[in-house]
């Protein structure tokens, strides 16, 4: 539970202050620099996915069965990242000359994309955080950094910078990243004692590691693909504009986007450990997490549309937001189907199926280059977010399949259609009290009336009970 609370707070940490930082962006910079700014992030996020060649998956996974190998694997892994985000960092520039972007974005891309090596080794000690499972070491980097970009990026606008300047501040944070890491590596001894010694030449080493590696690597681009191609695509074919919208409407969404990424992450290494020394454990475990997963997921989905529609009323400083409003209404199920379609992913790789996992994946990226260019010329932002709900779904229904024909034993909970009457009746609620009292100051009151409603339906259906609790913090324990 130490795990998982430590990285769902870290999250949560950098959920909120980036959430604050591109609020203040959009409201300084308009639609246009929210724009540049989602899409200088979304090629970072890609660069930095494509740097890390898969290890971290791989590593956290074996490392955390055999602690003997941590320091030949830090040693490796340190020396491959750093490498292949400088080779990553030379393609960019070629690239910024080749899309189609303003001078003002292609900037952009170019200094913040300079932090590459820098991040490559923050990435390589924290997969040693966790596959060591010290969460709270992740959690203190995260929060003492994620603060600092804030700060710096909100001094920096307040003295008339652009998004250009706001790519540096990535540069000099990532710099403090790598050195507190590299501090906490070495305090934490989790690199001390009796370490097993590379046996074959560093060459030969490396052809091994790499045919161990692709199936993550492919599956960890195809992740960040899951979470920037649609950004990425709108940046080409709709502009700064169109895409600054859509990011303006994601902006909820990907907070629910990033703690579910959060809750998976914390059990990984959980479940890695369980299906070799507990089996039953990691069965429970596996259909608990689920279970409490959608229960918490499905509600915000079904209930929060008076809250995206007030804070998309801040960005937009009472101007007509009904294009991000609606864009929003579709967007937001993307959480409740990426938990499933992630659950299935995890289970998979635990289960050493990385292909079904990259099958996952592949779906997903399949159905959103097929169908976003087309609806986004058609419908702008909310055509590219059915687009992203299509795939979305269909990439949760090929890893539920996928679950069942491998006989892997977990899947959706049985009381799944108890869950999704408490919603449907919970937003009918919420409906019926904004109907009736149609003020946008009274959100908060129908939101707090439905979810009493949802709760109190759940209990009631047995939907969740203190035994599960009780079971599932039991299942956690070493």
């Amino acid at each position: 539970m130490l795990n998982t609370g430590a990285l769902a707070t870290s999250s949560l940490w950098r959920i909120g202050v980036s959430f604050a930082l591109q609020l203040v962006i959009a409201r300084l910079l308009g639609a246009q620099g929210l724009g540049q700014y989602a899409t200088a992030l979304a090629w970072v996020n890609v660069c930095q996915i494509l740097s890390e060649l898969g290890l971290p998956q791989l590593l956290v996974r074996d490392l955390a069965r055999y602690p003997k190998r941590r320091l030949r694997g830090f040693q490796t892994a340190l020396f491959v990242q750093i490498s292949a985000a400088l080779l990553v960092w030379v393609g960019v520039f070629g690239l910024t000359a080749i899309l189609p972007y303003q001078p003002d974005t292609r900037l952009a891309l170019l200094l913040i994309t300079a932090s590459l090596p820098l991040f490559a080794v923050t990435s390589v000690c924290q997969t040693l955080f966790q596959a060591s499972e010290r969460m709270e070491l992740v959690m203190g980097v995260e929060v003492v950094i994620n603060t600092l970009i804030v700060a710096a990026s909100l001094l920096v606008l307040w003295q008339g910078g652009g998004v250009a300047a706001l790519c540096t501040v990535i540069i000099a944070t990532q710099t403090v990243s790598a050195s507190v890491c590299l501090w906490l590596l070495r305090h934490s001894q989790l690199i001390a004692g009796p370490q097993e010694r590379m046996t074959q030449g560093i060459w030969v080493s490396l052809q091994h590691l790499w045919r161990q590696t692709r199936p993550f690597y492919g599956l960890a681009l195809a992740n960040v693909l899951l979470h920037r191609l649609d950004i990425l695509l709108l940046s080409i074919f709709a502009g700064d504009v169109v895409t600054g919208i859509y990011s303006a409407a994601y902006l909820i969404v990907r907070v629910l986007i990033i703690l579910v990424q959060t809750w998976w992450q914390a059990l990984y290494p959980t479940f890695s450990r369980l299906r070799i020394q507990a089996e039953e454990q990691y069965r429970r475990l596996a259909a608990l997490s689920i279970r409490f997963g959608l229960l918490a997921f499905l509600p915000v989905a079904g209930l929060s549309r008076g809250a995206a529609d007030w804070l998309l009323g801040v960005v937009y400083r009472g101007e007509d937001h009904s294009e991000a409003l609606a864009a929003y209404g579709v967007l937001i199920w993307a959480a409740p189907l990426f938990l499933v379609a992630t659950y299935a992913v995890n289970l998979l790789l635990v289960e050493r199926q990385p292909k079904g996992s990259l099958l996952i994946a592949a779906t997903h990226i399949g159905v959103a280059l097929s169908l976003l260019p087309f609806l986004t010329a058609r419908w702008q932002a909310f055509g590219a977010a059915l687009a992203m709900i299509a795939a979305i779904t269909a990439s949760a229904g090929i890893g539920l399949l996928l679950l069942k024909r491998m006989r892997v034993p977990a899947g959706l909970p049985h009381r799944l259609p108890l869950l999704l009457g408490a919603t449907a009746v919970a937003g009918l609620v919420q409906a019926g009290i904004d109907r009736l009292l149609p003020l946008a100051g009274l959100w908060p009151l129908s939101a707090f009336v439905a979810l009493l409603v949802y709760l109190a339906l759940i209990w009631q259906g047995r939907g969740v009970s203190g035994s599960d609790f009780a079971l599932f913090h039991k299942a956690l324990r070493p």
